[in-house]
């Protein structure tokens, strides 16, 4: 087993760890360490490694395995690294160079949940340009660290994890931010068009695909079913006229922003601020 990729054999790449004081500990993001450029040796974990990790194939071919299972790592693609789960990685044959970086808070286990990332394992990516930047940027910062590198570091790694959200592919072969920018233009319809009857139909031709596909694609992209997401901005319009207009009368407002009617517009408007609309023109 290979622990230390430059204790023995070729010493390709370069890397470095970040100092661990009290402040890093209680950050919700913080980086550990980074590693660029690197001739990627055998590495055996039976109990797992302490921190995250993202390791990026950047030449050649791996093999990630995890749970008895063996998976392939191809250039442009990723393995992610949860703590303390027994795993192992190998060249496929010939030369694998990756990059890496590792880092641990307490907030990032929820967002890669967020992100379905749930698991160690091996993730496409639609680029991996981003990516390397980040690890890049994270080796520079700790080539001259100062008081100021736990903070830096933090930013780096919720830009990371930005950026493993908007371009890790999803069971389809598709990123986060390839399916964003196919249904950019439907976010600016709805708020041009708030007041119109806007329909699922109108808004997947927008996108250009079938409605069933468009509303996968935008709760994949917004967390929201297509209505949820139009309520939500109709309800924020209608709190604005509100403010705008104190002595305009509920039912104008409520076909204004496009519902069909004032009943509609008050069940609504309870259950997204927890108040009936004459009880939020009261505290205002």
């Amino acid at each position: 087993m290979i622990e230390t990729q430059h204790d023995e054999g070729r010493r390709e790449g370069v890397f470095l760890y970040a100092p661990q004081g009290e402040l890093e500990k209680e950050m919700p993001f913080h980086l550990v360490g980074a590693g660029c450029d690197f001739y990627q040796y055998p590495v055996d974990r039976p109990f797992g490694y302490p921190d995250f990790q993202w390791i990026q194939s950047i030449s050649g071919e791996g093999v990630f395995s995890v749970e008895g299972t063996d998976y392939a790592v191809p250039t442009g693609s990723g393995i992610l690294l949860y703590p303390n789960v027994a795993h192992s990685y190998r060249s496929a044959g010939g030369d694998w160079y990756v990059h890496w970086i590792t880092f641990n808070g307490y907030h990032i286990e929820s967002m890669l949940h967020y992100f379905t990332m749930k698991t160690s394992g091996v993730y496409a990516m639609s680029s991996q340009t981003p990516l390397e930047a980040d690890v890049r940027k994270a080796l520079s910062l700790l080539s001259a660290v100062n008081e100021m590198t736990g903070l830096e570091g933090s930013l780096i790694i919720y830009r990371l994890l930005i950026d493993l959200f908007k371009y890790v592919k999803n069971r389809r072969n598709e990123s986060h931010d390839h399916n964003f920018r196919r249904i950019e233009k439907v976010f600016t319809y709805i708020d041009t068009h708030i007041g119109s009857q806007i329909t699922i139909d109108e808004l997947s031709q927008l996108a250009g695909v079938t409605s069933p596909y468009f509303c996968e694609i935008f709760k994949e992209v917004t967390h929201q079913r297509p209505t949820e997401y139009l309520n939500q901005k109709r309800i924020a319009k209608a709190k604005e006229l509100m403010v705008s207009y104190p002595n305009r009368k509920f039912t104008e407002i409520a076909f204004q922003v496009g519902f069909t009617s004032l009943s509609y517009f008050t069940t609504v408007f309870k259950k997204l601020e927890g108040m009936s609309p004459g009880s939020y023109r009261r505290m205002l």
